[in-house]
């Protein structure tokens, strides 16, 4: 699945839509992490990869080309694929890369293009390699809800969103050990820090700390 259409594909339902399909997010690079939802994110009703069935669609990270890239969609059900057969190739290279989704709810048939068709459920990871047609849809009576994963990216019209070149978390952790547990961290607004206990094998102390010292920033939405 991909940001780029076909030429025969149907218009957004609304003019605006495909512009808030690929409208930057707010990552919260601040607070070092994101939750990142169907239940907090906007859609875009498409038509993608040649079908006449439109689907929810909502790209979230377009890291650039060699990078990953990672889509939210829901797929009604229908007699009819939503998602049409399909690779994934960069264009000026030529290369073929891989494609993997991850079904969060519903079920639906994949079909390949070596003629396999395989029926997958929630909790199913589907990895297609490189050069690998494949098509799906929702079966069942329920729509499908997928995260689409391309972890090269190939060329794409949606807006980059790379990393910070300077990247680093509120608080900061400093030396690990071999399960990469962390020994201490500092916080980056105020300079605190935190070492851990002896007896805390699981770290749990860590986020307390960081909950309770005395810089915590007031509530903020991380999921909106």
């Amino acid at each position: 699945m991909s940001d780029v259409l076909p030429a025969n594909a149907k218009t957004e339902q609304s003019a605006n839509s495909g512009d808030r399909d690929r409208a930057p997010i707010d990552h919260h690079y601040g607070r070092g992490w994101r939750r990142y939802g169907f239940d907090n994110l906007p859609f875009t009703e498409r038509c993608i990869h040649g079908s006449d069935v439109p689907i929810s669609v909502r790209n979230i990270f377009n890291r650039g080309l060699g990078k990953p890239h990672i889509s939210f969609a829901t797929l009604p059900p229908s007699d009819d694929v939503a998602i049409g057969m399909h690779i994934h190739r960069d264009v000026p290279s030529g290369t073929d890369v891989e494609e993997w989704y991850i079904v969060v709810e519903g079920e639906g048939e994949m079909t390949f293009s070596n003629g396999d068709v395989e029926t997958v459920g929630a909790g199913s990871l589907v990895a297609i390699y490189p050069g690998t047609g494949h098509s799906f849809r929702a079966i069942g009576g329920k729509p499908l809800r997928l995260i689409s994963i391309t972890p090269t990216m190939y060329t794409s019209k949606a807006p980059i969103t790379p990393m910070p070149d300077a990247f680093s978390p509120t608080i900061v952790v400093g030396e690990v050990d071999d399960a990469m547990n962390p020994f201490d961290a500092t916080c980056s607004r105020c300079g605190a820090t935190w070492t851990r206990p002896v007896d805390d094998h699981s770290v749990g102390s860590l986020a307390k700390w960081a909950r309770s010292h005395a810089c915590v920033p007031g509530d903020e939405d991380v999921t909106a």
